[in-house]
């Protein structure tokens, strides 16, 4: 007898034992298989009303354009009527993430940030990720994921007991239980041959739809390529940023492999160039101000209406939840904000609040000062990152509003000396309110679509790029595809961004 067909009949007999797990007979919609799972349509349907806002929560919430989310949500539906699941209700998401990504969870929710919709170059490539996507629900992924956990979960406890612990940047720390898991987990990368399953079944659905099935493969090569330069970017070329990659672990020899399929069929189909360059003429490209924007070892947020400077060396991350920084020798930083009760006054906060929150973390040098007006407090401790070694700590809480407390928090390992101690409180004292004119002063960069003048080459337009660094990089990539088929000739529509 196989551990599989061990596992399963364990899940079966769960129910005579009077425990809460329970296998239901499915039929796979995708492949027309039967499968025993604990996890049923309905249930899959009912986690995915239920992670649906912290997905919005996490990922900057859905992406304020109208116009743009009905068309994303006009383009899913085309391909769902050509799908494995034609009749099921799928719910189609916008987010307002500047990394390209697309995910979706059980139940049939489905996710693209306008990150990837700036890096794609026609309609046909987003297609190829929402079949992809699509195809995920169809063939019933998370569904086989999640009785797999399970029965996992039921055979260790058999014999022990334990708990997993799941942690990220942008979420704090979950227990993994069984049959409960939460947003992050659901959105995790799936199997290898899951991936590739929803590869051939978004490449059906593209065709299907009327589509070119090489923009699939084209735009997963883009996606590769994009990954290489934001890790350029960001000065930190080792790490693997969150993005597609993230979520969809693949290789290069996955996108050959889909290369080679769609060369089959290739010579039919449409791409919807030009309509899709309409669409997203204007989109916000990067950070949106009403997330807070880094510019160098600045970062504001116009909305909140505050500003601070990072120290030398610091290259700074806007996530969800937090800025983080670092200097690329160990120091690191995080910036945050939390909700108090107004009144709370800030040295007690700290002394209570957020050294309960450390972990009762055993504070010195705990003062009550002020930065540029208003109240704050500042104090130092100890910890140990992951790896065990020790690490100094300075704390700082600014007291800007009656609902907030903005928080600094500077890591470093191997002692603060005088300088570091300098430069973190040098970065303390930046912190700012913003006037209202100089709030409205900040606004978002956004995608730009223009016709090629006669006599502009690459560097002509690359010097119009209203980016911080690698501008003719990042006009390549955008505009891959025009330049892949051979060059840049006048009347041909480029994104470009700029500043308003």
């Amino acid at each position: 007898m196989t551990f599989r067909l061990r596992a399963l009949l364990v899940l079966c007999l769960l129910p005579l034992l009077g425990l809460p797990a329970a296998c239901e007979r499915v039929v796979n919609p995708a492949t027309g298989e039967a499968e025993y799972t604990t996890l049923g349509p309905e249930e899959e349907r009912a986690v995915g009303r239920q992670q649906h806002p912290q997905v919005l929560q996490q990922f900057g919430g859905a992406y304020r354009d109208e116009a743009l989310q009905r068309y994303v949500e006009r383009l899913g539906e085309r391909l769902v009527e050509v799908s494995d699941v034609p009749g099921q209700d799928f719910i189609f998401t916008v987010l307002n993430s500047d990394l390209p990504n697309a995910f979706a969870l059980p139940g049939g929710y489905v996710y693209v940030t306008r990150g990837l919709l700036a890096l794609a170059e026609n309609e046909a490539e987003v297609a190829g990720v929402l079949g992809h996507e699509i195809g995920h629900v169809a063939a019933r992924h998370a569904a086989q994921r999640q009785t797999q956990a399970t029965g996992a979960g039921i055979l260790a406890t058999l014999g022990t007991i334990g708990a997993a612990i799941l942690g990220g940047e942008t979420a704090a720390q979950l227990a993994q239980q069984v049959g409960g898991l939460g947003a992050e987990a659901w959105v995790a990368g799936y199997s290898r041959d899951q991936e590739l399953e929803a590869d051939d079944l978004g490449l059906e659905y593209l065709v299907e739809a009327g589509y070119d099935p090489r923009a699939l493969a084209s735009f997963l090569r883009k996606l590769d390529l994009e990954t290489e330069l934001r890790r350029r970017l960001s000065g930190q070329e080792g790490e693997a940023p969150f993005g597609w990659f993230a979520t969809h672990p693949r290789t290069l020899d996955r996108v050959e492999r889909v290369a080679a399929e769609v060369a089959e069929d290739a010579g039919g189909g449409g791409l919807g160039r030009d309509a899709y360059l309409e669409r997203i003429d204007g989109l916000i490209y990067g950070e949106d101000p009403a997330q807070g924007l880094v510019r160098g070892r600045r970062f504001m947020h116009p909305e909140l209406g505050f500003a601070f400077e990072a120290p030398p060396g610091f290259q700074l991350r806007n996530l969800p939840n937090a800025v983080v920084g670092s200097d690329g020798s160990g120091r690191i930083m995080r910036f945050d904000a939390v909700r108090v009760a107004p009144g709370r006054d800030v040295v007690d906060y700290v002394a209570e609040d957020w050294a309960r929150a450390l972990r009762g973390a055993q504070l010195r040098n705990l003062q009550g000062v002020e930065v540029n007006g208003v109240p704050a407090a500042t104090a130092q401790t100890t910890g140990r990152l992951s790896d065990g070694r020790q690490v100094d700590i300075a704390l700082a809480a600014i007291r800007a509003d009656q609902e907030r407390v903005y928080r600094f928090m500077f890591l470093s390992p191997g002692g603060l000396g005088r300088d570091e101690a300098r430069a973190y409180a040098t970065t303390i004292d930046s912190f700012r309110r913003l006037n209202e004119n100089e709030a409205a002063a900040f606004q978002p960069r956004r995608l730009a679509v223009v016709e090629v003048e006669g006599g502009q080459g690459i560097g002509d337009l690359a010097g119009r790029m209203a980016v911080d660094a690698l501008p003719r990089e990042q006009l390549e990539l955008l505009n891959r595809n025009a330049l892949v088929d051979g060059g840049l000739e006048p009347g041909e529509p480029v994104k470009l961004v700029v500043e308003q």
